[in-house]
């Protein structure tokens, strides 16, 4: 038990080769743990003390943990200890409370568990890295999402508020230029309707650039926004365009019903989407605008009478247009759980008809 021996000189030899090999932990951890344990365990045979190698050991066992095996690594390190109590008991008869037994399983044990909880950290560490990028990526989609909801939404407002006036200068200014030298005052009269649905649109194209600005931003304007139009002002609707060549009756059946603002200004953007596709592709037509409340629900249609081959083939330049607004309509119609139908008629007309549901005020319960 007095000083330690001289070590032999395959001692240095084998320290060599166990340090040696912890330059391959990361590629080969278990060869590794094995020729750094066999060093530790030869040299302990010659040694009272703990010797070095101990620590090229527990450079093993760390390794082996961070790579996920903790079970393995404290399945080698009960090996280790009791291997070396064994030698000890052997060589100087050491009982398994001698310090150097407990020192070698401290040793190991201490490793293990730091190794664990770097392990663990890293692990932590990794998934909310994870969660954040995956967060960011649902972010971004979901940006991604809201902005083709709202370009598409902009797109069908812009086309609902503008198809209808455009149609009007158009077809307008065509009446003016014809009878400019023959009839002076009803050109007039058809420029004076020109100047109208360009108010108009000017008119609309600040309510829709009103809504486009940010939050608290002043509109350098004295002409206040419009309010969403609704069911309240279709009179207004159907009399401009009664005012350019349209026949127009309107028939109201059932129990008029409040409606929510969503479906008002559906409600509305149909009515006002059919009849510029009558003007459009059917000219002068003798047009039906039929309200029909029932339960819950609210059914619109909008037919235009048809006569001959002439309105036959405006039926089919309606129904085949390459154009956005039967698709608009039909998203908006879509968006709060409506129907809509379009199509010719027997007679070479058109008909669009919208079923767009009444939801229940809250708090009330169904009839």
């Amino acid at each position: 038990m007095g000083g330690d021996p001289v070590p032999p000189d395959w001692a240095w030899a084998a320290t060599a080769i166990a340090c040696l090999s912890l330059l391959l932990r990361r590629s080969h951890p278990w060869p590794v743990l094995v020729v750094t344990a066999a060093g530790y365990l030869l040299l302990q045979a010659t040694s009272h003390d703990v010797p070095p190698l101990i620590l090229a050991v527990v450079a093993a066992l760390v390794t082996l943990t961070l790579a996920g095996q903790r079970r393995g690594a404290i399945i080698a390190a009960v090996v280790v200890t009791l291997t070396a109590l064994a030698i000890g008991s052997v060589v100087d008869a050491e009982h398994w409370s001698h310090p150097r037994p407990v020192a070698v399983a401290a040793l190991c044990a201490l490793a293990i568990a730091l190794a664990d909880a770097v392990r663990n950290r890293r692990a932590y560490v990794a998934a909310v890295e994870e969660r954040a990028r995956r967060a960011e990526e649902s972010r971004d989609q979901e940006a991604r999402r809201r902005v083709g909801d709202e370009r598409l939404r902009i797109a069908r407002e812009l086309h609902d508020v503008l198809a209808h006036h455009i149609a009007v200068v158009n077809v307008q200014a065509g009446v003016a230029g014809h009878l400019l030298e023959r009839d002076p005052a009803q050109a007039r009269e058809a420029l004076d309707h020109v100047r109208t649905a360009a108010r108009s649109v000017l008119a609309e194209m600040q309510a829709v650039v009103s809504v486009l600005r940010e939050p608290g931003e002043s509109l350098d304007t004295e002409v206040p926004a419009e309010p969403t139009p609704g069911l309240d002002r279709i009179t207004e609707l159907i009399e401009s365009f009664r005012a350019v060549g349209l026949e127009i009756d309107t028939v109201v059946s059932g129990a008029l019903q409040s409606l929510p603002t969503a479906t008002d200004l559906v409600a509305y953007r149909a009515v006002q989407e059919s009849l510029t596709n009558v003007r459009k592709h059917a000219g002068h037509a003798e047009v039906v605008v039929e309200f029909d409340y029932r339960p819950r629900q609210l059914a619109i249609t909008v037919t235009n009478a048809g006569t001959g081959d002439g309105s036959r083939a405006a039926a089919r330049r309606a129904s085949t247009s390459g154009g956005f607004g039967l698709v608009g309509m039909r998203e908006r119609v879509s968006s709060i759980g409506g129907d809509l139908r379009a199509g010719p008629t027997p007679g070479g007309g058109f008909v669009t008809a919208v079923t767009l549901p009444i939801p229940l005020p809250v708090g009330l319960p169904p009839a």
